[in-house]
C-alpha cells in the first residue's frame, strides 16, 4: 500500500511538472472532475476540480475541519440557480470562497430562484405575483377589485369582503364584474338569454321577461320559430310555443299558442276557420240558429225618437239605428222587453266581438217571431199599432261593420203588423225574391260575409192625446233565428 501511495504521489508530481502552467482551479484542465463529478481515489470533487482537502492539490472552496486554508472561518453561500444575484434561502452551504462552476451568492433572499425576473432586485409588475420578494403582491401598481367567479361565467359574486380581491391583474377564479345572481350556475348571469322557466336567467330581477331563447318572441322581426300543435281543431291547430302565464300554476310556462286567432267560418270553403270542430258551421256561417241565448251574442232593446227621420219609404234613416244619437236603453228581460209608445222601438242582436256572421249564402233568411201584450193602454179602437199610414213594421235591418253599411227589408201592406195584432211570425229571405217585403239600402254596400247585427224595428202609435203613457211587453219566441 505504501508503495502504491508513493507511486501516486510521484505521478502527481510529474503531472505538475509536465503541465508547467497547472492551476488547481481550472475546471477545464487535467484536474477537472468527471461528468458524474467523481475523481481518482483519494481526491474529492470540489466545484468541478479534483482536490485533496487539507492536502495537495488543495480544494478551492471546501473548508477542512471547519477552517479555510487561510485560517479563517468559512462563509455561508446560497444557491443562485437563476443568476439574478439573490440565492435560494433553502439551499445553503459553507464555502471558503465563491464557487465558479455553480452560482452561489452570499445573499439568500430570493423568493423564486427559478425565475430571473423575480427577486429582491426585480421591479414589481402587475401580474398577481410578488416580483420583488417583499411579501406583497402587485404593490406599487394600479389595482382593481376582482370578484369570486365560482361558475366561470365572467360575473362574480359580490357577497362581501370574502368574495373580493384587490389586484392589478385578474387572478384565477375571479371576474372583473359582479352581479351574478346565481354564483353556482354558469348559465345564469347578467345579459344571459332568458328562458321561460320561472327563473331569473339574466339577473335583472324579473323572471321570465322577454326576449326568450326557448320560446317565440311575438312581434320580433326575424325571431326564431318554435312550431307546435295546440290540440285545438281546425285553423287553430298549428301553433307556436310562447311564454304564457298559467293562472292555475301561478307562473309563466311554455304554452302552445295558435298561430292564428279563430275567425268566422266562410261558407263553402270547407275550412274550420272558427275552430269549432266543424267546417262552415253556425253561427259564423249562417248566423245563430236561435237568437235568444245564442253563445257569444248580445241582445239589447232601445228606443229612438222620431226627430230627423225621413217622411217617405220606411220612415227610417239610410243606416242601422241601434246606435242613433238620443237612443235610450229599454228594459230587456230575456226573452222580452218592456217598451212605451211614441218612439221607434228597436230590438237588436249583435254577433260576438270579432266574429261577424257570414250570411252570404243565397238561402239565408231570418225568422222573426214574437207576441205582444198591452199593459196600460189604448182605450181607443185604433189598436196598438195603428193603421199602415203610421208605420209599417216590423222592419228588419241587416247591419255591417261600417256606418251606413245596411240592407233593409220593409213589410208591405198585408205582411205588416195590423192595428190589433198581438203575435207575429214570418221567415224573411234576406236576398233574392222576398214576396211581401220591400228592399232599402244604406249609404255603403253591405258585405254579406261580415254581418255584425240584426235589428227589428216596430213603432206603436202614441195615444190620441200624444202622451206616451202606453206600456207594453214584446216577447220573442224561442224558434226565432236564422234559417
Amino acid at each position: 500500500m505504501r508503495r502504491r501511495a508513493a507511486v501516486a504521489a510521484a505521478l502527481l508530481s510529474s503531472l505538475v511538472a509536465w503541465s508547467g502552467c497547472f492551476k488547481a482551479w481550472d475546471v477545464g484542465g487535467p484536474w477537472a472532475c468527471s461528468a458524474d463529478e467523481t475523481c481518482p481515489s483519494g481526491l474529492t470533487c470540489d466545484d468541478g476540480v479534483c482536490c485533496q482537502p487539507g492536502g495537495a492539490p488543495s480544494c478551492p472552496t471546501l473548508p477542512v475541519e471547519g477552517r479555510c486554508p487561510s485560517g479563517e472561518a468559512p462563509q455561508a453561500f446560497f444557491r443562485d440557480r437563476d443568476g439574478d444575484g439573490a440565492g435560494d434561502p433553502s439551499t445553503t452551504r459553507l464555502f471558503c470562497s465563491a464557487p465558479v462552476k455553480e452560482k452561489w451568492v452570499t445573499a439568500g433572499d430570493d423568493c423564486n430562484d427559478t425565475d430571473v425576473a423575480i427577486g429582491p432586485r426585480a421591479t414589481e409588475r402587475c401580474n398577481a405575483v410578488d416580483d420583488d420578494c417583499d411579501g406583497e403582491v402587485d404593490d406599487g401598481t394600479t389595482r382593481s377589485t376582482w370578484y369570486v367567479d365560482v361558475d366561470g361565467d365572467s360575473f362574480g359574486d359580490d357577497c362581501g369582503a370574502s368574495c373580493r380581491l384587490l389586484a392589478c391583474a385578474q387572478p384565477l377564479g375571479y371576474a372583473a364584474r359582479a352581479g351574478d345572481c346565481a354564483p353556482a350556475d354558469a348559465l345564469r348571469f347578467p345579459g344571459a338569454v332568458e328562458h321561460c322557466n320561472d327563473v331569473d336567467d339574466n339577473c335583472n330581477g324579473l323572471p321570465d321577461d322577454p326576449p326568450y331563447g326557448d320560446v317565440e318572441n311575438p312581434g320580433a322581426d326575424g325571431g326564431a320559430r318554435f312550431d307546435c300543435v295546440t290540440g285545438r281543431p281546425g285553423a287553430c291547430a298549428p301553433g307556436g310555443l310562447q311564454c304564457v302565464f298559467d293562472v292555475g300554476a301561478g307562473r309563466f310556462q311554455p304554452t302552445c299558442v295558435p298561430r292564428r286567432a279563430p275567425e268566422p267560418d266562410v261558407c263553402g270553403d270547407g275550412v274550420d276557420s272558427d275552430c269549432s270542430g266543424a267546417a262552415d258551421d253556425r253561427p259564423g256561417c249562417g248566423g245563430p240558429a236561435i237568437f235568444i241565448n245564442a253563445p257569444g251574442t248580445a241582445v239589447r232593446a232601445v228606443a229612438v225618437p222620431f226627430t230627423g227621420f225621413p217622411t217617405t219609404g220606411s220612415r227610417l234613416p239610410a243606416r242601422c239605428i241601434g246606435d242613433e244619437p238620443g237612443a235610450s236603453e229599454m228594459s230587456w228581460l230575456n226573452p222580452a222587453w218592456i217598451a212605451t209608445t211614441g218612439v221607434r222601438q228597436v230590438w237588436l242582436i249583435e254577433a260576438p266581438a270579432g266574429f261577424p256572421w257570414d250570411l252570404s249564402q243565397a238561402s239565408a233568411a231570418v225568422s222573426v217571431r214574437f207576441v205582444t201584450r198591452q199593459y196600460v193602454g189604448h182605450s181607443e179602437d185604433g189598436g196598438l199599432w195603428g193603421d199602415a199610414t203610421w208605420f209599417r213594421g216590423p222592419v228588419v235591418n241587416v247591419c255591417g261593420e261600417q256606418p251606413g253599411e245596411m240592407h233593409r227589408l220593409v213589410p208591405e201592406v198585408g205582411t205588416a203588423l195590423a192595428a190589433s195584432t198581438t203575435s207575429f211570425a214570418a221567415t224573411v229571405p234576406l236576398w233574392g225574391a222576398h214576396p211581401g217585403w220591400t228592399e232599402e239600402s244604406g249609404t255603403v254596400v253591405l258585405n254579406r260575409r261580415r254581418v255584425t247585427r240584426l235589428e227589428v224595428v216596430v213603432s206603436p202609435r202614441p195615444t190620441d192625446t200624444g202622451a206616451d203613457l202606453v206600456t207594453f211587453t214584446t216577447e220573442w219566441l224561442g224558434d226565432a233565428g236564422m234559417r
